[in-house]
């Protein structure tokens, strides 16, 4: 008769047996000290709210919580990422990843967060809706921009760590759905795949992420900062030295400079939808992520056509419930209270809030129940803000 126990992972116990449990469950038993030192220890991983289960002293499923703080415009939200879901083979289908992610939920929320993401397949049974889709720009040889080098490169190595995460949090302040950095603090030169150039007193002034594609036909630039057109020079030299057959841009937000370049010339913009796959959103605190992102929504009313709006508007998620209070273009969450004015939207609200689609897109892929005004709301309170989580802090 076996006997399971679900408990939080401890930093001082349990680190070696999460690692090599779930570098084995993913064919990767070689490289755990690996997912010891970099993946589980020495990041943002979460040992509070990640969830083991044990029979006896065998370890036998994980759910993964990796914490960070996410851009939404001018605000930021704590956010719980869900990474290296592994069940041993011997006890799936019993139910154990939705016990561990009901008990994990609810530490989430008694820790502080307001909403958790992940990435993969069967999660929209716990309530986890579209965030943000693939999007990818491709060029052809001849459509890449003939640019002059400003300025010499150089690969970057681990010494470049805190150059290139200063530079990063500057230059990706305003672009939503991106971590605050450090997530991951220990970073090997020979896996980075980063580029950058110097001033002349050796300080770090802009650099490329660029590694070839899965299938090896292809550059793809995961993240640049600094000068855009600098960057993309070095994209074009580090291109013409390879034997690619085009060159890719993923994971850079829309309104970086670089993709705003590539949109005066010739690109091919590929952006991929999942049903029930890609990037996932939940909602864990209706009440504190309106109330973190309430400055953003008065702004957004004082700035458009319902400056002047007066009312309430109700919102509802199924499991949670919140009132906006609304006068004059500012903004009071208040206790709940169905109104004239109604958004039901159950899980997926979360992509309204965060601004993952167009929010009427969003409302008619859901099938919400609007009533009154709160449509109209809805297209100036929640805009499409293209969310986008860079590569390099994907867990």
């Amino acid at each position: 008769m076996t006997s399971l126990r679900m408990a939080p992972a401890d930093p001082g116990r349990d680190l070696a047996a999460i690692a090599h449990f779930t570098a084995g469950i993913f064919g990767q038993p070689q490289h755990a000290d690996q997912f010891a030192e970099g993946y589980f220890g020495n990041s943002h991983y979460d040992w509070d709210t990640t969830r083991l289960i044990w029979d006896g002293e065998r370890l036998v499923h994980h759910w993964g919580v990796w914490g960070y703080a996410m851009r939404l415009e001018a605000a930021r939200l704590r956010v719980a990422g869900i990474g290296a879901v592994a069940t041993a083979e011997t006890h799936r289908l019993q139910g154990l990843m939705r016990q561990a992610a009901t008990a994990s939920f609810a530490a989430m929320y008694a820790n502080g967060y307001d909403l958790t993401i992940l990435r993969g397949r069967y999660y929209a049974r716990f309530g986890y809706r579209r965030a943000w889709n693939y999007v990818t720009y491709r060029l052809q040889p001849d459509e890449i921009p003939a640019l002059s080098l400003e300025a010499p490169y150089l690969p970057l190595g681990a010494e470049h760590t805190a150059g290139i995460v200063a530079l990063y949090n500057h230059d990706y302040e305003a672009y939503s759905g991106t971590a605050v950095r450090p997530t991951y603090r220990m970073l090997h030169g020979d896996d980075m795949g980063a580029y950058g150039w110097l001033d002349g007193e050796g300080r770090l002034m802009g650099y490329v992420r660029a590694l070839p594609s899965d299938d090896q036909q292809a550059l793809r630039c995961l993240e640049a900062a600094g000068d855009a057109e600098q960057g993309l020079a070095v994209l074009a030299d580090l291109f013409k030295h390879g034997e690619y057959k085009a060159l890719e841009f993923f994971t850079l937000p829309d309104e970086h400079p670089m993709l705003r370049l590539l949109r005066r010339g010739a690109c091919v913009v590929e952006n991929r939808y999942f049903h029930c796959g890609g990037w996932q959103v939940r909602l864990v605190n209706l009440g504190s992520t309106l109330e973190k992102i309430r400055p953003l929504l008065g702004a957004r009313l004082r700035g458009s056509g319902l400056a002047r709006w007066q009312g309430d508007l109700y919102l509802d998620s199924g499991e949670q419930q919140a009132t906006l209070r609304i006068q004059a273009g500012e903004v009071e969450v208040v206790p709940a209270a169905p109104g004239e004015h109604r958004l039901s939207g159950g899980p997926d609200l979360a992509r309204l809030l965060m601004g993952s689609d167009e929010p009427q897109e969003v409302i008619r892929q859901a099938n919400m129940i609007s009533t009154g005004e709160a449509a109209g709301l809805a297209n100036v309170l929640f805009p499409n803000l293209h969310p986008m989580l860079s590569n390099w802090d994907e867990y």
